[in-house]
């Protein structure tokens, strides 16, 4: 008892606040982070198409041959003293000459049909559904850390339960040994007093355990180094807030779900794709111009910048009039995407209207059990007072408190689970709809 009370001090206190602002850095919310920040480097990379393309070049050689013979059509004389040509090997001596150049170019895409701002509204696409992907892994991961918060708030708790358990039992070990050692008790309830102080440590050991085993799980989810915490009670909440109704609930999961504006912006990102494909059957016109500066030695290169100099400028048109049937065939790839996107998105809505039935049908009957919970409590309380004067009397028997107090237990145990049940039935409604499903709208 000393040390398990010693651990729960030493044991560094995690608030539910902490808990969900820590889902976020989940290592699935992190991920997700990630794709959204290169959906976002993809709409830089899209516009870049529209922008003027400017390329610098600067060489600097040289070209050094040795004596050659080469075979050249020459000038020679003939009887006639007249001037003729003729094929003749040349000796060549051993020559070298410089190459400087310098370039300055530039290129302007004009029209391409369509493809770049198509390419820039299905990159702004895709960085809105990331960022739809973003918000619904954060509510998935903050649902996940609250349940695994709440699981180790009621092993806390529950072992707290327990330990008042062993309390009595041993409890009432003294009074069955005083009643005996008076002639008032057998010696038979003597022993099944202290089978039951037994019994209780072992359920008091289990549930160490299992505290151990939730620290674990939520601080594997959360991304920390396993230790020792404590779950730091947020303190009673009203369980008899008002619930919306199943329509205004789906209304608002309808409006508010990440999941679902992510799939819509899916099918968007689909069908500027087919725009794409399409792109691919128009003409392409791109306009160009160049600076070139070259000579083979320093001399007039970079003594006389009047020299050496040349300029060039131009538009292109492409058009790629037949290219195998691939166009046609990207076309209804495309196509196909984008009935893939809409059946994914028409699914998710059809899934949802269920999702927030079962939702929002746990959470109030998950209310329900917790006021049934609570009022049994409180008679299990008022049975083993009971049950213990009548002992006390010498009127009951150990079995009649036994069982007193194994229903105590119980119906504690039931209250903690009914309370740990009602706030993860109200995150997994939050998680579903997107949103809060209680209060004010």
């Amino acid at each position: 008892m000393i040390a398990a009370a010693l651990a729960l001090v030493l044991a560094a206190p995690l608030t539910l606040g902490e808990v969900r602002a820590g889902a976020r850095q989940n290592l699935d919310a992190l991920k997700a982070e990630i794709e959204l920040q290169k959906a976002a480097q993809g709409v830089v990379v899209a516009r870049s198409s529209i922008l003027p393309q400017l390329q610098l070049g600067a060489g600097l050689g040289a070209y050094v041959n040795g004596p050659q013979r080469v075979f050249s059509t020459v000038p020679a004389l003939d009887a006639n003293g007249q001037v003729v040509y003729q094929q003749s090997s040349v000796e060549v001596p051993g020559s070298s000459r410089g190459n400087f150049s310098l370039s300055l170019s530039v290129s302007q895409l004009i029209y391409d049909g369509g493809r770049w701002w198509n390419q820039i509204a299905q990159a702004g696409a895709q960085q809105e559904a990331a960022q739809g992907q973003l918000d619904e892994q954060r509510l998935a991961s903050e649902y996940e850390a609250v349940r695994r918060f709440y699981e180790l708030l009621k092993a806390q708790v529950s072992q707290d339960v327990l330990a008042a358990s062993l309390q009595r039992s041993q409890s009432q070990v003294e009074r069955a040994k005083s009643l005996y050692e008076a002639a008032r008790g057998t010696r038979l309830d003597a022993l099944d007093a202290e089978i039951n102080v037994g019994n209780d440590r072992i359920s008091l050991l289990r549930q160490r355990q299992a505290i151990t085993s939730s620290q674990v799980d939520l601080l594997k989810w959360l991304g920390r180094p396993s230790a020792e915490v404590e779950a730091v009670d947020p303190g009673a909440v009203e369980h008899l807030r008002a619930v919306l109704s199943a329509d205004a609930a789906l209304e608002r999961a309808r409006g508010q779900r990440p999941l679902l504006k992510a799939l819509a912006r899916q099918v968007t990102v689909a069908e500027r794709g087919v725009d794409l494909a399409w792109s691919a059957f128009m003409p392409h016109l791109g306009a160009s111009a160049a600076y070139v500066r070259q000579g083979p030695s320093a001399d007039p290169f970079f003594t006389d910048l009047t020299q050496q100099n040349s300029l060039n400028a131009g538009l292109s048109l492409q058009w790629d009039l037949f290219s195998g049937l691939q166009t046609k065939g990207q076309v209804a790839q495309a196509e196909s995407a984008v009935r893939t996107a809409k059946v994914s998105l028409a699914q998710a809505q059809a899934e949802l209207e269920g999702d927030v039935r079962r939702s929002l049908d746990a959470l109030q009957v998950q209310l329900q059990i917790s006021q049934i919970s609570s009022a049994n409590l409180q008679l299990a309380r008022a049975a083993l007072a009971l049950a213990e004067e009548r002992f006390n009397a010498g009127a009951g028997s150990t079995l009649e408190v036994r069982d007193a107090q194994v229903k105590l237990t119980t119906a504690q145990l039931n209250e903690v689970s009914a309370r740990v049940d009602v706030e993860v039935a109200r995150a997994g409604l939050y998680r579903v709809i997107g949103g809060d499903a209680e209060g004010a709208p």
